[in-house]
Protein backbone atom coordinates (compact mmCIF):
# COMPACT_ATOMS: atom_id res chain seq x y z
CA UNK A 1 0.00 0.00 0.00
CA UNK A 2 3.11 2.29 0.52
CA UNK A 3 3.52 2.77 -2.91
CA UNK A 4 -0.40 3.15 -3.94
CA UNK A 5 -0.18 5.89 -1.35
CA UNK A 6 1.53 8.14 -3.59
CA UNK A 7 -0.40 7.57 -6.55
CA UNK A 8 -3.84 8.20 -4.72
CA UNK A 9 -2.28 11.28 -2.88
CA UNK A 10 -1.44 12.52 -6.63
CA UNK A 11 -4.27 12.06 -8.31
CA UNK A 12 -6.32 13.35 -5.47
CA UNK A 13 -4.54 16.35 -6.41
CA UNK A 14 -5.25 15.76 -9.79
CA UNK A 15 -8.46 15.66 -9.89
CA UNK A 16 -8.80 19.62 -9.06
CA UNK A 17 -7.66 20.94 -12.42
CA UNK A 18 -9.40 24.29 -12.26
CA UNK A 19 -9.91 24.32 -16.03
CA UNK A 20 -13.27 25.08 -18.53
CA UNK A 21 -14.50 22.39 -20.89
CA UNK A 22 -13.46 23.09 -24.45
CA UNK A 23 -15.67 22.14 -27.13
CA UNK A 24 -14.11 19.59 -30.05
CA UNK A 25 -12.79 20.47 -33.18
CA UNK A 26 -11.15 19.22 -36.15
CA UNK A 27 -7.53 19.37 -34.58
CA UNK A 28 -5.83 20.12 -31.53
CA UNK A 29 -3.64 22.85 -33.21
CA UNK A 30 -7.11 24.08 -35.13
CA UNK A 31 -8.49 25.17 -31.42
CA UNK A 32 -5.32 26.30 -30.41
CA UNK A 33 -5.06 29.04 -33.39
CA UNK A 34 -8.48 29.53 -32.83
CA UNK A 35 -8.30 30.60 -29.11
CA UNK A 36 -4.94 32.62 -30.24
CA UNK A 37 -7.15 34.55 -32.50
CA UNK A 38 -10.06 35.16 -29.26
CA UNK A 39 -7.52 36.31 -27.10
CA UNK A 40 -5.98 38.89 -29.70
CA UNK A 41 -9.94 40.45 -30.13
CA UNK A 42 -11.73 39.93 -27.03
CA UNK A 43 -11.23 41.38 -23.27
CA UNK A 44 -12.62 41.14 -19.65
CA UNK A 45 -13.71 37.80 -19.02
CA UNK A 46 -13.74 36.17 -22.43
CA UNK A 47 -9.98 37.14 -22.69
CA UNK A 48 -9.35 34.85 -19.87
CA UNK A 49 -11.72 32.31 -21.05
CA UNK A 50 -9.90 31.76 -23.97
CA UNK A 51 -6.37 31.91 -21.89
CA UNK A 52 -8.38 29.04 -19.31
CA UNK A 53 -9.03 27.27 -22.40
CA UNK A 54 -5.79 27.24 -24.39
CA UNK A 55 -3.79 26.65 -21.49
CA UNK A 56 -6.12 23.70 -20.62
CA UNK A 57 -4.82 22.32 -24.27
CA UNK A 58 -1.00 22.44 -24.04
CA UNK A 59 -1.71 20.74 -20.14
CA UNK A 60 -2.70 17.62 -22.32
CA UNK A 61 0.79 17.95 -23.52
CA UNK A 62 3.06 18.19 -21.10
CA UNK A 63 5.06 15.61 -21.74
CA UNK A 64 6.81 17.69 -24.23
CA UNK A 65 8.97 20.27 -22.83
CA UNK A 66 8.62 22.38 -25.50
CA UNK A 67 4.73 22.27 -24.63
CA UNK A 68 5.60 22.91 -21.49
CA UNK A 69 8.12 26.12 -21.76
CA UNK A 70 4.90 27.41 -23.70
CA UNK A 71 2.56 26.03 -21.05
CA UNK A 72 4.44 28.47 -18.44
CA UNK A 73 4.65 31.24 -20.70
CA UNK A 74 0.92 30.92 -21.22
CA UNK A 75 0.59 30.71 -17.53
CA UNK A 76 2.41 33.86 -16.87
CA UNK A 77 0.30 35.97 -19.59
CA UNK A 78 -2.78 34.56 -17.89
CA UNK A 79 -1.97 35.63 -14.26
CA UNK A 80 -0.61 39.22 -16.16
CA UNK A 81 -4.20 39.64 -17.43
CA UNK A 82 -5.81 38.40 -14.03
CA UNK A 83 -3.82 40.96 -12.47
CA UNK A 84 -4.66 43.71 -14.73
CA UNK A 85 -8.42 43.09 -14.83
CA UNK A 86 -7.92 42.44 -10.74
CA UNK A 87 -9.41 39.09 -11.42
CA UNK A 88 -8.18 36.70 -8.12
CA UNK A 89 -10.02 34.05 -8.57
CA UNK A 90 -8.74 33.47 -12.05
CA UNK A 91 -5.15 34.53 -10.64
CA UNK A 92 -5.26 31.54 -8.15
CA UNK A 93 -6.68 29.10 -10.69
CA UNK A 94 -3.28 29.49 -12.89
CA UNK A 95 -0.99 29.12 -9.75
CA UNK A 96 -3.33 25.99 -8.80
CA UNK A 97 -2.87 24.95 -12.70
CA UNK A 98 1.11 25.85 -12.25
CA UNK A 99 1.43 23.21 -9.65
CA UNK A 100 -0.32 20.58 -11.60
CA UNK A 101 1.68 20.49 -14.41
CA UNK A 102 4.68 20.47 -12.14
CA UNK A 103 2.94 17.41 -10.37
CA UNK A 104 2.25 15.39 -13.58
CA UNK A 105 5.91 15.91 -15.01
CA UNK A 106 7.33 14.38 -11.41
CA UNK A 107 9.04 18.46 -10.86
CA UNK A 108 8.87 18.18 -7.17
CA UNK A 109 11.59 20.61 -6.75
CA UNK A 110 9.93 23.25 -8.29
CA UNK A 111 6.69 22.88 -6.50
CA UNK A 112 8.96 23.22 -3.29
CA UNK A 113 10.21 26.10 -4.77
CA UNK A 114 6.66 28.07 -5.81
CA UNK A 115 4.31 26.61 -3.89
CA UNK A 116 4.98 28.72 -0.77
CA UNK A 117 4.36 32.02 -2.07
CA UNK A 118 1.07 30.93 -4.04
CA UNK A 119 -0.44 29.66 -0.28
CA UNK A 120 0.80 33.40 0.52
CA UNK A 121 -1.67 34.70 -2.23
CA UNK A 122 -4.38 32.28 -1.25
CA UNK A 123 -3.93 33.52 2.37
CA UNK A 124 -4.15 36.97 1.18
CA UNK A 125 -7.65 36.40 -1.06
CA UNK A 126 -8.89 33.82 1.51
CA UNK A 127 -8.94 31.33 -1.48
CA UNK A 128 -8.62 28.79 1.57
CA UNK A 129 -10.15 25.58 -0.44
CA UNK A 130 -7.55 26.27 -3.04
CA UNK A 131 -5.06 26.89 -0.15
CA UNK A 132 -5.86 23.04 1.36
CA UNK A 133 -5.48 21.26 -2.29
CA UNK A 134 -1.66 23.42 -3.14
CA UNK A 135 -1.16 22.93 0.04
CA UNK A 136 -1.33 18.86 -0.06
CA UNK A 137 0.62 19.17 -2.90
CA UNK A 138 3.36 20.91 -1.44
CA UNK A 139 3.47 18.05 1.40
CA UNK A 140 2.94 15.24 -1.69
CA UNK A 141 5.86 16.60 -3.40
CA UNK A 142 8.24 16.83 0.16
CA UNK A 143 6.88 13.14 0.63
CA UNK A 144 8.03 11.81 -2.74
CA UNK A 145 11.63 13.80 -2.06
CA UNK A 146 11.97 11.37 0.90
CA UNK A 147 12.07 14.91 2.95
CA UNK A 148 9.45 13.50 5.79
CA UNK A 149 10.58 15.94 8.09
CA UNK A 150 9.73 19.00 6.32
CA UNK A 151 6.16 16.92 5.04
CA UNK A 152 5.38 16.49 8.23
CA UNK A 153 6.23 20.01 9.51
CA UNK A 154 4.01 21.91 6.93
CA UNK A 155 1.14 19.44 7.43
CA UNK A 156 1.38 20.47 11.05
CA UNK A 157 1.13 24.66 9.66
CA UNK A 158 -1.85 23.45 7.50
CA UNK A 159 -3.89 21.92 10.78
CA UNK A 160 -2.99 24.69 12.72
CA UNK A 161 -3.99 27.32 10.24
CA UNK A 162 -7.04 25.61 9.99
CA UNK A 163 -7.70 25.19 13.44
CA UNK A 164 -7.57 28.79 13.97
CA UNK A 165 -10.18 29.37 11.67
CA UNK A 166 -12.74 26.39 13.06
CA UNK A 167 -12.47 25.02 9.87
CA UNK A 168 -13.36 21.54 9.98
CA UNK A 169 -12.89 20.80 6.00
CA UNK A 170 -9.54 22.27 6.34
CA UNK A 171 -8.37 20.35 9.96
CA UNK A 172 -9.34 17.06 8.10
CA UNK A 173 -7.65 17.53 4.90
CA UNK A 174 -4.25 18.40 6.85
CA UNK A 175 -4.65 15.07 8.44
CA UNK A 176 -5.17 13.58 5.77
CA UNK A 177 -1.55 14.92 4.40
CA UNK A 178 -0.10 13.80 7.68
CA UNK A 179 -1.52 10.13 7.74
CA UNK A 180 -0.14 9.77 4.11
CA UNK A 181 3.60 10.59 5.77
CA UNK A 182 3.66 8.47 8.11
CA UNK A 183 2.05 5.78 5.72
CA UNK A 184 4.92 6.31 3.94
CA UNK A 185 7.36 5.45 6.54
CA UNK A 186 5.32 2.61 7.62
CA UNK A 187 4.44 4.02 10.67
CA UNK A 188 1.15 2.04 11.06
CA UNK A 189 -0.34 2.99 14.31
CA UNK A 190 0.14 6.94 13.89
CA UNK A 191 -1.45 6.65 11.00
CA UNK A 192 -4.32 4.98 12.06
CA UNK A 193 -4.81 7.20 14.54
CA UNK A 194 -4.94 10.02 11.65
CA UNK A 195 -6.87 8.87 9.41
CA UNK A 196 -9.63 7.75 12.21
CA UNK A 197 -9.44 11.68 12.80
CA UNK A 198 -9.55 12.93 9.91
CA UNK A 199 -12.61 10.35 9.03
CA UNK A 200 -14.72 12.02 12.20
CA UNK A 201 -13.91 15.42 11.24
CA UNK A 202 -14.99 14.88 7.10
CA UNK A 203 -18.86 12.98 8.27
CA UNK A 204 -19.49 16.56 10.07
CA UNK A 205 -18.77 18.14 6.22
CA UNK A 206 -19.59 17.99 2.67
CA UNK A 207 -17.86 18.13 -0.33
CA UNK A 208 -14.90 16.25 0.40
CA UNK A 209 -16.66 12.72 -0.05
CA UNK A 210 -13.81 11.53 -1.95
CA UNK A 211 -11.43 12.05 0.60
CA UNK A 212 -13.36 10.64 2.71
CA UNK A 213 -13.50 6.60 0.92
CA UNK A 214 -9.90 7.13 0.67
CA UNK A 215 -9.28 7.41 4.00
CA UNK A 216 -11.23 4.38 4.92
CA UNK A 217 -9.26 3.01 1.91
CA UNK A 218 -5.90 3.91 3.64
CA UNK A 219 -7.30 2.69 7.79
CA UNK A 220 -8.47 -0.45 6.08
CA UNK A 221 -4.74 -1.06 5.33
CA UNK A 222 -3.23 0.32 8.17
CA UNK A 223 -5.15 -2.03 10.36
CA UNK A 224 -4.21 -4.98 7.58
CA UNK A 225 -0.78 -4.34 8.25
CA UNK A 226 -0.89 -4.27 12.26
CA UNK A 227 -3.09 -7.29 11.93
CA UNK A 228 -5.93 -5.95 12.96
CA UNK A 229 -8.32 -7.92 10.98
CA UNK A 230 -11.59 -7.62 13.50
CA UNK A 231 -11.41 -4.09 13.93
CA UNK A 232 -11.02 -3.87 9.71
CA UNK A 233 -14.31 -5.91 9.08
CA UNK A 234 -16.01 -3.56 12.01
CA UNK A 235 -15.25 -0.51 9.88
CA UNK A 236 -16.77 -2.09 6.61
CA UNK A 237 -19.98 -0.70 7.60
CA UNK A 238 -19.08 2.86 8.15
CA UNK A 239 -16.61 2.56 4.68
CA UNK A 240 -20.04 1.27 2.78
CA UNK A 241 -22.19 4.31 4.00
CA UNK A 242 -19.61 6.86 3.19
CA UNK A 243 -19.49 5.63 -0.24
CA UNK A 244 -23.45 5.40 -0.73
CA UNK A 245 -22.98 9.39 0.86
CA UNK A 246 -20.57 10.16 -2.22
CA UNK A 247 -22.37 8.17 -5.03
CA UNK A 248 -25.54 10.40 -4.11
CA UNK A 249 -23.68 13.75 -4.02
CA UNK A 250 -21.96 12.92 -6.96
CA UNK A 251 -25.38 11.45 -9.04
CA UNK A 252 -23.05 8.67 -9.93
CA UNK A 253 -21.59 5.41 -8.88
CA UNK A 254 -18.17 5.19 -7.70
CA UNK A 255 -16.29 1.88 -9.08
CA UNK A 256 -12.66 2.49 -7.60
CA UNK A 257 -14.07 3.96 -4.33
CA UNK A 258 -16.12 0.43 -4.22
CA UNK A 259 -12.93 -1.41 -5.60
CA UNK A 260 -10.91 -0.42 -3.05
CA UNK A 261 -13.05 -1.51 -0.48
CA UNK A 262 -13.43 -4.94 -1.86
CA UNK A 263 -9.65 -5.09 -2.52
CA UNK A 264 -9.22 -4.74 1.34
CA UNK A 265 -12.04 -7.64 2.48
CA UNK A 266 -9.87 -9.63 -0.65
CA UNK A 267 -6.90 -8.92 1.08
CA UNK A 268 -8.25 -9.23 4.68
CA UNK A 269 -9.92 -12.54 3.96
CA UNK A 270 -7.01 -14.05 2.14
CA UNK A 271 -4.37 -13.67 5.28
CA UNK A 272 -6.72 -15.29 7.46
CA UNK A 273 -7.43 -18.39 4.98
CA UNK A 274 -10.75 -17.63 4.56
CA UNK A 275 -10.57 -18.27 0.59
CA UNK A 276 -14.47 -18.51 -0.08
CA UNK A 277 -14.98 -15.15 1.26
CA UNK A 278 -11.98 -13.79 -0.44
CA UNK A 279 -13.31 -15.52 -3.96
CA UNK A 280 -16.28 -13.95 -3.41
CA UNK A 281 -14.69 -10.07 -3.25
CA UNK A 282 -12.19 -10.98 -5.70
CA UNK A 283 -15.74 -12.08 -8.05
CA UNK A 284 -16.93 -8.75 -7.30
CA UNK A 285 -14.11 -6.76 -8.69
CA UNK A 286 -13.50 -8.91 -11.94
CA UNK A 287 -17.01 -7.26 -12.40
CA UNK A 288 -15.40 -3.36 -12.07
CA UNK A 289 -11.83 -3.46 -12.76
CA UNK A 290 -10.39 -0.37 -14.04
CA UNK A 291 -6.33 0.93 -14.21
CA UNK A 292 -6.74 1.81 -10.77
CA UNK A 293 -7.19 -2.05 -9.25
CA UNK A 294 -3.68 -3.56 -9.66
CA UNK A 295 -4.03 -6.82 -11.69
CA UNK A 296 -1.35 -8.12 -9.82
CA UNK A 297 -3.11 -8.17 -6.87
CA UNK A 298 -6.16 -10.14 -8.56
CA UNK A 299 -4.21 -12.21 -10.22
CA UNK A 300 -2.44 -13.09 -6.92
CA UNK A 301 -5.57 -13.54 -4.97
CA UNK A 302 -6.40 -15.90 -7.67
CA UNK A 303 -3.85 -17.98 -7.53
CA UNK A 304 -3.39 -18.35 -3.52
CA UNK A 305 -7.67 -19.30 -3.88
CA UNK A 306 -7.08 -21.74 -6.31
CA UNK A 307 -4.12 -23.29 -4.57
CA UNK A 308 -6.38 -23.63 -1.61
CA UNK A 309 -8.88 -25.62 -3.23
CA UNK A 310 -6.60 -28.14 -4.68
CA UNK A 311 -6.83 -26.76 -8.36
CA UNK A 312 -2.74 -26.53 -8.77
CA UNK A 313 -2.68 -26.06 -12.23
CA UNK A 314 -4.78 -23.23 -12.66
CA UNK A 315 -3.38 -21.68 -9.85
CA UNK A 316 0.50 -21.86 -11.41
CA UNK A 317 -1.24 -20.23 -15.09
CA UNK A 318 -2.94 -17.69 -12.57
CA UNK A 319 0.70 -17.32 -10.52
CA UNK A 320 2.63 -16.71 -13.36
CA UNK A 321 -0.24 -14.36 -14.66
CA UNK A 322 0.68 -12.52 -11.63
CA UNK A 323 4.58 -12.30 -12.01
CA UNK A 324 3.74 -10.42 -15.33
CA UNK A 325 2.01 -7.80 -14.04
CA UNK A 326 4.35 -7.20 -11.26
CA UNK A 327 5.88 -3.64 -11.92
CA UNK A 328 6.43 -2.37 -8.82
CA UNK A 329 9.57 -3.88 -7.07
CA UNK A 330 11.72 -7.11 -6.54
CA UNK A 331 9.92 -7.73 -3.46
CA UNK A 332 6.64 -8.51 -4.74
CA UNK A 333 8.31 -10.24 -7.47
CA UNK A 334 9.55 -12.63 -4.59
CA UNK A 335 6.46 -12.98 -2.56
CA UNK A 336 4.82 -14.10 -6.11
CA UNK A 337 7.72 -16.90 -6.49
CA UNK A 338 7.08 -17.90 -3.29
CA UNK A 339 3.76 -18.75 -4.22
CA UNK A 340 4.79 -20.68 -7.06
CA UNK A 341 6.98 -22.70 -5.34
CA UNK A 342 4.64 -23.75 -2.85
CA UNK A 343 2.13 -24.73 -5.75
CA UNK A 344 4.86 -26.54 -7.90
CA UNK A 345 6.18 -28.34 -4.53
CA UNK A 346 2.56 -29.29 -3.92
CA UNK A 347 2.39 -30.56 -7.58
CA UNK A 348 5.14 -32.97 -6.68
CA UNK A 349 7.74 -30.72 -9.15
CA UNK A 350 10.51 -30.35 -6.95
CA UNK A 351 13.44 -29.60 -9.20
CA UNK A 352 11.26 -26.42 -10.39
CA UNK A 353 10.73 -25.27 -6.66
CA UNK A 354 14.55 -25.81 -5.22
CA UNK A 355 15.35 -23.91 -8.87
CA UNK A 356 12.97 -21.22 -7.88
CA UNK A 357 13.88 -21.48 -4.02
CA UNK A 358 17.83 -20.67 -5.03
CA UNK A 359 16.48 -17.70 -6.88
CA UNK A 360 14.45 -16.38 -4.11
CA UNK A 361 17.66 -16.28 -1.94
CA UNK A 362 19.62 -14.51 -4.45
CA UNK A 363 16.74 -12.02 -4.84
CA UNK A 364 16.51 -11.56 -1.19
CA UNK A 365 20.35 -10.19 -1.10
CA UNK A 366 19.90 -7.88 -4.26
CA UNK A 367 16.02 -6.41 -1.97
CA UNK A 368 18.52 -6.03 1.12
CA UNK A 369 21.15 -3.80 -1.29
CA UNK A 370 18.23 -2.14 -2.43
CA UNK A 371 17.13 -1.37 0.74
CA UNK A 372 20.42 0.19 2.03
CA UNK A 373 20.93 2.07 -0.99
CA UNK A 374 17.71 3.45 -0.31
CA UNK A 375 18.45 4.80 2.71
CA UNK A 376 21.99 6.67 1.50
CA UNK A 377 19.77 8.02 -0.86
CA UNK A 378 17.33 9.08 1.54
CA UNK A 379 20.29 10.34 3.79
CA UNK A 380 21.56 12.10 0.50
CA UNK A 381 18.58 13.93 -0.07
CA UNK A 382 18.22 15.06 3.56
CA UNK A 383 21.91 16.52 3.57
CA UNK A 384 20.82 18.29 -0.19
CA UNK A 385 17.84 19.69 1.37
CA UNK A 386 19.34 21.24 4.18
CA UNK A 387 22.37 22.57 2.16
CA UNK A 388 20.35 23.98 -0.07
CA UNK A 389 18.79 25.70 3.05
CA UNK A 390 22.14 26.97 4.38
CA UNK A 391 22.92 28.16 0.66
CA UNK A 392 19.45 29.80 0.48
CA UNK A 393 20.39 32.01 4.26
CA UNK A 394 23.42 32.81 3.08
CA UNK A 395 22.93 34.33 0.07
CA UNK A 396 19.51 35.94 1.05
CA UNK A 397 20.76 39.19 0.09
CA UNK A 398 22.42 38.44 -2.60
CA UNK A 399 19.81 37.19 -4.29
CA UNK A 400 17.62 40.28 -4.09
CA UNK A 401 19.92 42.14 -5.57
CA UNK A 402 20.65 40.14 -8.18
CA UNK A 403 16.64 40.01 -8.86
CA UNK A 404 16.40 43.82 -8.78
CA UNK A 405 18.83 43.88 -11.32
CA UNK A 406 17.51 41.56 -13.52
CA UNK A 407 14.10 42.86 -13.52
CA UNK A 408 15.75 46.33 -14.68
CA UNK A 409 17.84 45.03 -17.34
CA UNK A 410 14.54 43.09 -18.43
CA UNK A 411 13.25 46.20 -19.16
CA UNK A 412 15.80 47.44 -20.43
CA UNK A 413 17.86 45.25 -23.00
CA UNK A 414 16.14 42.10 -24.76
CA UNK A 415 17.17 39.00 -23.38
CA UNK A 416 19.67 37.92 -26.76
CA UNK A 417 21.26 41.32 -26.45
CA UNK A 418 21.82 40.73 -22.53
CA UNK A 419 23.38 37.54 -23.40
CA UNK A 420 25.63 38.65 -25.60
CA UNK A 421 26.88 41.32 -24.01
CA UNK A 422 27.51 39.34 -20.63
CA UNK A 423 29.72 36.53 -23.15
CA UNK A 424 31.54 39.46 -24.78
CA UNK A 425 32.40 41.16 -21.42
CA UNK A 426 33.59 37.48 -19.91
CA UNK A 427 35.30 36.90 -23.22
CA UNK A 428 37.35 39.79 -23.14
CA UNK A 429 37.84 39.30 -19.42
CA UNK A 430 39.57 36.47 -20.08
CA UNK A 431 41.44 37.76 -22.93
CA UNK A 432 42.79 39.88 -20.74
CA UNK A 433 44.02 37.57 -18.61
CA UNK A 434 45.80 35.01 -20.53
CA UNK A 435 47.92 38.40 -21.99
CA UNK A 436 48.47 39.38 -18.47
CA UNK A 437 49.97 35.71 -17.79
CA UNK A 438 52.61 35.93 -20.93
CA UNK A 439 53.52 39.08 -18.91
CA UNK A 440 54.08 37.83 -15.58
CA UNK A 441 55.54 34.68 -17.59
CA UNK A 442 58.09 36.28 -19.34
CA UNK A 443 59.18 38.26 -16.62
CA UNK A 444 59.18 35.15 -14.12
CA UNK A 445 61.62 33.46 -16.72
CA UNK A 446 64.04 36.38 -16.63
CA UNK A 447 64.26 35.92 -12.41
CA UNK A 448 64.57 32.04 -13.44
CA UNK A 449 67.46 33.35 -15.65
CA UNK A 450 69.14 35.30 -12.97
CA UNK A 451 68.05 32.76 -9.81
CA UNK A 452 71.42 30.73 -8.77
CA UNK A 453 69.11 28.42 -6.36
CA UNK A 454 66.99 25.57 -7.46
CA UNK A 455 66.20 25.24 -10.21
CA UNK A 456 69.81 23.36 -10.98
CA UNK A 457 70.51 25.39 -14.27
CA UNK A 458 71.46 21.58 -15.76
CA UNK A 459 67.69 21.83 -15.28
CA UNK A 460 66.86 24.97 -17.00
CA UNK A 461 69.28 24.64 -19.68
CA UNK A 462 67.62 20.75 -20.17
CA UNK A 463 63.92 22.20 -20.09
CA UNK A 464 65.09 24.57 -22.55
CA UNK A 465 66.44 22.04 -25.27
CA UNK A 466 63.31 20.49 -24.75
CA UNK A 467 61.47 23.68 -25.62
CA UNK A 468 63.33 24.39 -28.65
CA UNK A 469 62.97 20.61 -29.90
CA UNK A 470 59.46 20.72 -29.90
CA UNK A 471 58.98 24.00 -31.58
CA UNK A 472 61.72 23.45 -34.31
CA UNK A 473 60.80 21.58 -37.31
CA UNK A 474 58.15 19.22 -37.54
CA UNK A 475 57.74 18.00 -34.23
CA UNK A 476 55.06 20.19 -32.43
CA UNK A 477 52.49 18.97 -35.59
CA UNK A 478 54.16 15.25 -34.57
CA UNK A 479 50.68 14.04 -32.72
CA UNK A 480 52.65 10.47 -32.89
CA UNK A 481 55.95 11.95 -30.92
CA UNK A 482 56.06 10.21 -27.32
CA UNK A 483 58.50 10.71 -24.23
CA UNK A 484 61.16 8.07 -25.57
CA UNK A 485 61.46 10.09 -29.26
CA UNK A 486 62.08 13.18 -26.85
CA UNK A 487 64.56 11.51 -24.18
CA UNK A 488 66.69 10.36 -27.33
CA UNK A 489 66.60 13.29 -28.96
CA UNK A 490 67.60 15.11 -26.11
CA UNK A 491 70.45 12.26 -25.06
CA UNK A 492 69.08 11.92 -21.49
CA UNK A 493 67.06 9.88 -19.91
CA UNK A 494 63.74 9.51 -17.95
CA UNK A 495 64.32 10.01 -14.54
CA UNK A 496 66.27 13.35 -15.27
CA UNK A 497 63.59 14.89 -17.66
CA UNK A 498 60.66 13.80 -15.44
CA UNK A 499 62.52 15.80 -12.18
CA UNK A 500 63.84 18.57 -14.33
CA UNK A 501 60.47 19.52 -15.99
CA UNK A 502 59.07 19.18 -12.74
CA UNK A 503 61.14 21.37 -11.18
CA UNK A 504 61.28 24.13 -13.52
CA UNK A 505 57.85 24.04 -14.47
CA UNK A 506 55.83 21.92 -12.02
CA UNK A 507 54.61 19.42 -14.96
CA UNK A 508 54.91 16.64 -15.57
CA UNK A 509 56.66 15.84 -19.33
CA UNK A 510 53.74 15.48 -21.30
CA UNK A 511 51.76 17.91 -19.46
CA UNK A 512 54.42 20.22 -20.66
CA UNK A 513 54.38 19.42 -24.02
CA UNK A 514 50.48 19.21 -24.24
CA UNK A 515 51.10 22.96 -22.40
CA UNK A 516 53.51 24.12 -25.28
CA UNK A 517 51.30 22.88 -28.37
CA UNK A 518 48.13 24.57 -27.05
CA UNK A 519 50.58 27.81 -26.28
CA UNK A 520 51.86 27.64 -29.56
CA UNK A 521 48.14 27.25 -31.10
CA UNK A 522 47.25 30.40 -29.25
CA UNK A 523 50.35 31.95 -31.05
CA UNK A 524 49.19 31.35 -34.47
CA UNK A 525 45.74 32.26 -33.85
CA UNK A 526 47.17 35.40 -32.92
CA UNK A 527 49.64 35.60 -35.98
CA UNK A 528 47.98 34.03 -38.34
CA UNK A 529 44.26 35.27 -38.82
CA UNK A 530 44.01 33.37 -42.43
CA UNK A 531 44.50 30.08 -41.08
CA UNK A 532 41.59 27.99 -39.72
CA UNK A 533 41.32 26.91 -36.30
CA UNK A 534 41.07 23.02 -37.49
CA UNK A 535 44.58 23.88 -39.57
CA UNK A 536 45.74 25.29 -36.13
CA UNK A 537 44.65 22.28 -33.95
CA UNK A 538 46.63 19.92 -36.77
CA UNK A 539 50.04 22.11 -36.57
CA UNK A 540 50.06 21.76 -33.58
CA UNK A 541 49.95 17.91 -33.61
CA UNK A 542 46.11 17.51 -32.45
CA UNK A 543 44.83 15.15 -34.78
CA UNK A 544 41.08 15.80 -33.13
CA UNK A 545 40.00 18.88 -33.46
CA UNK A 546 37.29 18.30 -30.60
CA UNK A 547 40.21 17.51 -28.13
CA UNK A 548 41.90 20.44 -29.18
CA UNK A 549 38.86 22.88 -28.38
CA UNK A 550 38.46 20.95 -25.09
CA UNK A 551 42.00 21.27 -24.11
CA UNK A 552 42.00 24.92 -24.96
CA UNK A 553 39.14 25.83 -23.03
CA UNK A 554 40.45 23.96 -20.02
CA UNK A 555 43.59 25.75 -20.09
CA UNK A 556 42.09 29.19 -20.48
CA UNK A 557 38.66 29.14 -19.71
CA UNK A 558 37.71 30.27 -23.60
CA UNK A 559 37.38 28.47 -26.93
CA UNK A 560 39.90 28.57 -29.77
CA UNK A 561 36.96 30.51 -31.90
CA UNK A 562 36.31 33.17 -28.71
CA UNK A 563 39.48 34.23 -28.17
CA UNK A 564 40.58 34.36 -32.03
CA UNK A 565 37.55 37.01 -31.94
CA UNK A 566 38.95 38.88 -28.74
CA UNK A 567 42.16 39.05 -30.59
CA UNK A 568 41.07 40.93 -33.66
CA UNK A 569 38.92 42.76 -31.93
CA UNK A 570 41.82 44.08 -29.70
CA UNK A 571 44.21 46.70 -30.64
CA UNK A 572 47.75 45.46 -32.12
CA UNK A 573 49.96 46.48 -29.08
Amino acid sequence: MKYKSYLIAILWGIQFCFTLPVSAQNTIQQQKDSLRRAIEQSDGTDKLRSYNRLYYLYMSEIADDRKMDTLLTLFGQTEAEAIRQGNVKMQGMVYGNTIISHINRNEYDKIIQKAPGYLDFYILHEQWKLYYQIHMQLITAYNLKGDYKKAAEEAKLMFDRAKARKDKAGMATALYATAITYNVQDRWKEEEDCFRECIRLLWEVSGYDNILTQAYAFLCSSLRAQGQYDKLLQLVPEYEKAIARFEKAAGRTQPEAWGNLYVALMNTYIDTKDYDKAGEYLAKLKGIVNNNISRYELARAKALILQSRGDYRKALAAIDSAAVEVQESEFDLNAVRKIKMEILTRMGRFDEAFTLFDTIIAANDTIKDVEINARFDELRTQYEVEKHIAEKERNLHYFLFTLGICLVLALLLTATFYYNRIIALKNHKLYERIKEQDRLANAVETAKATDTLSPSSEQKSLVMRLQEYLLSGENLSNADMNRDDIISALGTNRNTLTEAVKAVTGKSPMEYTRFLKIEEARRMLDSHPEFTIEAVAFSCGFNIPSTFYRLFRKQYGISPAEYRKMANSSPKK
